[in-house]
Parts: structure tokens; sequence; C-alpha cells
């Protein structure tokens, strides 16, 4: 029996030997604790022990934002490995521009790796409000340079990490022997005109940052002088939307680019009545199947490729079976299209191309369920399709898993609101819009309806994630859809209407982020 704090609980030894290491050495070791019967455990607060040793019986953890660090910090010292991944969940759903940088320093100093990961994307994909906390100040050297030397860095131009240094080390004397260290991080390529020019005015100047502007003057990094160096992936994130009425004799697609807010048209997709296509994203925006009418309607294997960087659109292989209303995604450079329709009915179907190599589709395991028009993701090496109609035109409301290493498919959970959705990832969630905005923590198996009142009751063409923030297309409400576009951010309160006009004609056959 564990005492706490004067109190005893009776528990099963077996049962908490098999959920944590910490007790099965306690019971079972060698120690002279397993042979006795109370044993007292100090140092633990009896309120957090209480709430453990009920996770423990009944899997149930009733968490709040007054309790869960301390049960973290209880459920890290017992190693209750289950309790400790709900409680990281639950801070990885409590992330905020106001507290990402304390959770990040939190969660590194309790070895708590995705929640670290996890914050440290907010604060790259949100930097330019970061740098403007108080908190960013008392960030350490090695912090600043690990988050300047990152490719996911998610600012338009590098002015700003030049800026946000020049803010940092100038707030403590002491730290301008790291001056030049931390600026061979910048990349000159990505500073703009205006900001240096705005520098050398600044040299000459009272401002308490000349003085670092002239070290930087007088001693050039070495890093700018070696010729051109990669703009920041996330800074290149980019946004496609295809669409257009079918009996039209092209059907135009766009491109976003959501730091600047531009939109930029690229060369028609050139098909006349190809409706029910899906598009995908692998290097290059890719279109498969699709229902095509000649004379009568019919399902295609067609698979066309808009190479982004020639800007021209070119044939891929054909699919092994021709479908309509499948779903389609990119994986580490690999295509693949799931389910949807043949002229036959619905199928559970799945082939995969490797894009640009000499072999042709292949056939990989079938789908538990056979569904049209889902919605799909993907998520650490696996893939996710949600819900979609069945052979009966019912509504499904499983998540099916695709867990490509082992070529096995699996049905994770169950959606509360399976009907007509879009979904993508963000920061290791699954995010399900239709009617209700959900997150699906997948290896909680934990779902959390979001309080969006401007998303309630409404349902969009397509949606993705850009450069750390969702992106809603096109609201289709009864028989009609609207040309408009919706940014949705957890990490600052966010979604907004951000244009109701975009471009590109409705209905909206794909949206899909490169």
């Amino acid at each position: 029996t564990p005492r706490v704090e004067g109190e005893s609980f009776y528990v099963s030894r077996q049962c908490l030997a098999h959920q944590s290491p910490y007790f099965r050495a306690l019971f079972f070791g060698c120690g002279v604790e397993s042979s006795k019967r109370k044993i007292e455990i100090k140092g633990l607060s009896l309120r957090h022990f209480r709430v453990l040793m009920d996770h423990s019986r009944t899997s149930r953890l009733a968490l709040d934002r007054e309790n869960v660090l301390g049960i973290l910090e209880t459920a890290d010292f017992l190693q209750l490995e289950r309790a400790r991944l709900l409680c990281c969940k639950f801070l990885e759903r409590e992330l905020h521009l106001s507290n990402c940088l304390g959770m990040m320093a939190y969660a590194w100093q309790l070895g708590c790796t995705q929640l670290y990961i996890v914050a440290r994307q907010v604060v790259l994909t949100h930097f330019s409000a970061v740098v403007a906390e108080e908190d960013f100040l008392s960030l350490s050297k090695d912090t600043i340079a690990n988050l300047l030397a990152s490719d996911d860095l998610t600012i338009h131009k590098d002015d700003l990490a030049l800026e946000a240094t020049l803010r940092w080390v100038s707030f403590d004397p002491k730290r301008e022997e790291h001056f030049l260290e931390l600026i061979e991080l910048v990349r000159p390529e990505s500073l703009s005109l205006p900001f240096i020019t705005q520098l050398l005015t600044r040299m000459k100047s009272s401002d308490p940052r000349a003085k670092l502007i002239c070290m930087l003057n007088e001693h050039f990094p070495a890093s700018w002088s070696m010729g051109k160096s990669m703009r920041r992936t996330r800074a290149r994130e980019t946004l496609f939307v295809l669409g257009g009425p079918h009996d039209q004799e092209q059907q135009p697609l766009y491109q976003f680019h959501p730091l600047s807010g531009r939109w930029q048209s690229c060369a028609p997709l050139q098909r006349k009545n190809l409706t029910q296509y899906s598009v995908a994203a692998v290097d290059n925006v890719v279109v498969t199947g699709g229902y095509f009418r000649d004379v009568l309607w019919f399902s295609v294997d067609w698979v066309r490729v808009y190479e982004c960087g020639n800007q021209r659109w070119v044939d891929a292989p054909a699919l092994q079976k021709s479908r309509h209303s499948h779903c389609s995604i990119g994986l580490d450079s690999v295509l693949y299209v799931l389910g949807g329709s043949m002229d036959e009915g619905v199928v559970d179907d799945v082939e995969r191309l490797v894009l640009g190599s000499k072999e042709g589709w292949e056939e990989v395991e079938p789908m538990v369920r056979a569904v049209e028009r889902a919605a799909t993701a993907a998520l650490a090496s696996c893939i996710y399709v949600a819900c979609g109609l069945d052979e009966n035109g019912e509504v499904y409301s499983g998540i099916q898993r695709y867990v490509v290493k082992e070529d096995q498919w699996d049905v994770v959970s169950y959606s509360p609101f399976p009907y007509d959705l879009v979904a993508t990832e963000l920061n290791g969630a699954l995010y399900l819009f239709g009617g209700q905005t959900l997150r699906f923590d997948v290896e909680t198996d934990e779902w959390t309806v979001l309080e969006e009142e401007s998303l309630d009751r409404k349902f969009f063409c397509g949606c993705t994630t850009v450069s750390g923030q969702i992106y809603l297309v096109s609201e289709r409400k009864s028989n009609k859809t609207f040309p408009n576009m919706v940014l949705m951010d957890p990490y600052i309160d966010t979604c907004i209407e951000v244009d109701d006009a975009i471009p590109c004609p409705v209905p909206l056959r794909g949206c899909v982020t490169m």
C-alpha cells in the first residue's frame, strides 16, 4: 500500500507495475520497500497523487488549467507514461502566442519532446509577434541561435531576423560578444534594400544599436560572403487553388502567397467537361481521375501534373483504375490515390505512384471501408481518410489510417460530426471542418470541439495548412458555393474571412500547399 502525506492507497500492485517502471521497481524490485506492506512515498502532492491513482484504475484523467502542471510533474516522477502523455496533449491544446515561449522552455526542462517540438513550431510560425513579447528578451543565446538557424522560421524577409538579433543583444551589454555569432544565421539574400538603407542611416545616429551596426560593418560575417543562401522553406510555402465551371474549355489555377497576401495566375488545366477529380501536392500540383462527359458521363484514369518550375501542365502515368470522388495525397514524394467511385460503385482500392520514377502505379493494401467524398490528411508517415459516404450512400463516421511502413490499414476512431468534412494537419493534430470545428489527437484518441462561432454550421470545399495557419476556401451553402477564404489560427484566437472574392472561379475543386 503506497502512502502519501499520511494517506494510504489500496491499489493493485500488478496493475500499477504494468503501467509504470517506477512502481515495478518499487513493488517487485530487490529494494527493501518490495517486502513492506506500506510504502511511504515522499515529496509528492496528495491531491495530484490521488488523481493519478484514480486514473490508474479508471483510465480517466480529470485535467484543468490549475492542476495539469502538478499532475504532469507527479506522473513524470512516477513514470506513468499514459498520464504524462495525456497531460502533454492537454498542454498542446492550451498552446497560445502568449505562452509558447514559456511552454517551450518548460517542455525542454521536463523532457516532453513532442510538446517542445509543437511549442517551438508555434514560436517559429508566429515569430514576428513573439519578438515583441517581453519573454523573448530573457531567452538564452543558444535558444535564439536555434530559432534563427531554423528553416521553418516563417518570415517574409530576413529583416525581422536581424531586427530580432539587434533587439535581443542590445537588451544587455554583456550580450555584445554573441552578436557576430548570431548574425551569421541571418540570410543576407532575404534582406530588403529599404531595411539595409535604414541600418546604414542608424550607424551615425544616437540609436543604442548603432554600435552593433558599426560592428557588423567592420566584421562582415563570413557566411554572408559565401554566395547565395537558400530562402527559408516556410517562407516559400504557398497555396494553390484549382476550380471553375466544368463546361468551360479550361479550369483556372491560382497561387496565393500568404506572407505577402498576393494572388498569382498560373497556366489553367485544359480540360472541358471534367469534374469530381482530386488535387494533391507532390513537389507539383497533381490532378487525378475524375468524371468526364463525352456523350455520357464516365470515370477516367487521367493524371495531369502542373510543373511549378516550368509553369506548364504535363501528362503522368494513368491510374490502374478509373475513379472519381476519391481522395489523393502526397507523402514523402509519393502520390497516393484512395477509394472513390468507379462506374460500378464505391471502391476501397488504393494505389501509389513515385513521381518521376520509371515505375507506374502500384496497388497497395485496400482501405478497411470503401468510401467516396472523404477528407484526407497526412500525419507522421501515416495517411488518414476521414469519414465519407459508403457503398449505400450512407455517412461513414470512421477515421481510417494507413501506416505506410507496414502497408496496413486500421480504424483509429469515429468522428462525432462526420458530415461533408475537409481536413488538414497542424502541429501533430488533425483538424476537421464540417458544421463544427474539430481537433483530433490521434495518440490519445481525444476529440475537441473548438468554439469557433464564425465556422458553426458552415461547410467548405477545401482546406490546407500554410506556414502554421489553416486556410478554408469556398463556403458551400445549400447548392451554392462562394469565392471566399477564411484564415483560422488557434494560437492567436483568430478566425476571420481574409478574402470575400478570391480570383479563382467557383466551384473550387482543390486546395493544396506547396
